[in-house]
């Protein structure tokens, strides 16, 4: 063969193998999440919705921040030996593409060595009865204690558990495999603090977006993940579930649910894509 296309063999040969290399060495990432869109048949008895998808930060309009360690509000530790201190920093919560986004962060920050973010609706929304819808990823690293959950209204009068709580999504930070809904108040019959709660098992909890409904009536409340029912209790009067509740999210570091803190924890994230009320 003439040495010119030996030479042009040659080349063309090495381009070949140096453009096959390159091609088997781009590995993809995970894909973006994609934000759901609300639909036609979404609004139907809708009453109340943040979908997050305007703005860099949660709507003042319907969200206020929780600030610090709970010192100022009287409870340290926010009554549950809590290690994060709280902020309204871009860090550690912002909005975009869809989503509301709740960092924990370990850095040394206010005297603390954990900083996460908490918002509720206080004072901007409250609902008696109907029916909620969260569609969340959870965080996947011990020691971090997601939830989305409901206060009593009457907080400011008789404090907690008296208003009572009702947690719509919890999970432990020993063990991300399951999600935990809860309620408490103050029993009267006992005189003293009552809860009840169930805890279950579902895959995907941390690598996937899972739609958690919660179901209020005046006789009971029922709670679902992804439409699959797994905990049910029946409430009355002398229970303090028949008064308006407003909805707080946030994620904690340690303390009751939270567990044990790895060492070297760097971030771990809470993603919610929206927050959606209905009537029953």
């Amino acid at each position: 063969m003439p040495r010119a296309l030996l030479s042009t063999a040659f080349l063309l040969s090495t381009l070949f193998i140096s453009c096959s290399k390159d091609s088997e060495d781009v590995v993809e990432g995970p894909a973006a999440p994609v934000a759901e869109t609300l639909s036609e048949a979404d609004r139907v008895g809708l009453v109340w919705s943040d979908e997050f998808d305007s703005g860099n930060a949660p709507n003042p309009a319907n969200w206020t921040y929780e600030i610090g360690d709970g010192s100022a509000q009287g409870i340290p530790g926010w009554g549950n030996g809590e290690q994060q201190f709280y902020t309204n920093r871009p860090e550690n919560i912002d909005v975009a593409n869809g989503f509301l986004t709740i960092t924990a962060r370990g850095e040394n920050y206010s005297g603390k060595n954990y900083t996460s973010a908490r918002i509720k609706t206080q004072e901007k929304f409250s609902f008696k009865y109907g029916r909620m819808v969260v569609r969340a990823k959870l965080p996947s690293k011990s020691g971090t204690w997601p939830a989305v959950w409901l206060l009593g209204n009457s907080i400011t009068q008789v404090g907690w558990p008296r208003c009572g709580e009702i947690d719509v999504i919890e999970q432990r930070g020993a063990d991300k495999t399951k999600i935990m809904g809860a309620v408490h108040w103050f029993d009267q019959g006992t005189n003293a603090n009552a809860k009840y709660d169930k805890e279950v098992s579902v895959a995907g909890l941390t690598t996937e977006f899972k739609k958690y409904t919660f179901e209020w009536t005046p006789t009971v409340v029922r709670y679902f993940v992804d439409n699959t029912k797994y905990f049910e209790m029946t409430i009355n009067e002398s229970m303090p579930f028949n008064d308006p509740f407003f909805i707080v999210t946030n994620i904690a570091m340690g303390g009751t649910l939270g567990g044990p803190i790895p060492s070297g924890f760097s971030t771990d994230k809470l993603m919610i894509d929206y927050i959606r009320v209905y009537e029953n």
